[in-house]
């Protein structure tokens, strides 16, 4: 998830559920169409695709710069190929996943997002972090399990809207 901490996401999905808990006692059964939470949420998903592929390229630039050696390492080389392809994919996916919610208005589209949110969240990170160990373990000073935390809550907290939201039924059948 690149620079975002655990306190960004801890404060977003505070935000996110406030106005979930909000939206429910205003009883908005009535509610249809592409709007509020869904454009949030279709516009963080394309920053999250376009954020994930920033993070890997400006790591793999800066690894270049500071550790010229690494890039003769078969490991390294190995390794950053593994995590480009995941990094691809995870945009394919949340970019997908953003586009079906936008133009289509059929269930699938729900579960295709929920799918794509845990696929690049919380599976991605456990995937980068297994990978970084078994290429790196010895060099990894600590292990940090921040990213997973925080991609299992953003994963936990959408998937719980998509499933709950009046909007959501209404909109996609």
């Amino acid at each position: 998830m690149g620079f975002w901490s655990l306190w960004h996401f801890a404060i977003f999905i505070a935000l996110t559920l406030a106005a979930i808990l909000a939206g429910r006692r205003r009883k908005n059964s009535h509610m249809a169409g592409y709007g509020g939470w869904l454009i949030v949420l279709s516009v963080f998903l394309i920053f999250w695709a376009m954020q994930e592929l920033a993070e890997f390229y400006r790591v793999r630039r800066e690894i270049a710069v500071l550790v010229p050696s690494a890039l003769q390492s078969p490991d390294y080389l190995e390794y950053t190929r593994y995590a480009l392809g995941l990094a691809w994919l995870e945009a394919f996916l949340l970019i997908g996943a953003a586009a079906m919610l936008t133009l289509n208005r059929h269930r699938r589209a729900v579960h295709w997002t929920i799918a794509a949110v845990w696929i690049a969240g919380p599976v991605a990170a456990l995937t980068e972090f297994a990978l970084a160990e078994s290429y790196f373990g010895d060099y990894l000073l600590e292990d940090d399990y921040s990213a997973m935390a925080a991609t299992m809550l953003f994963a936990t907290v959408w998937t719980c809207y998509l499933l709950a939201s009046a909007r959501v039924k209404n909109t996609y059948t």
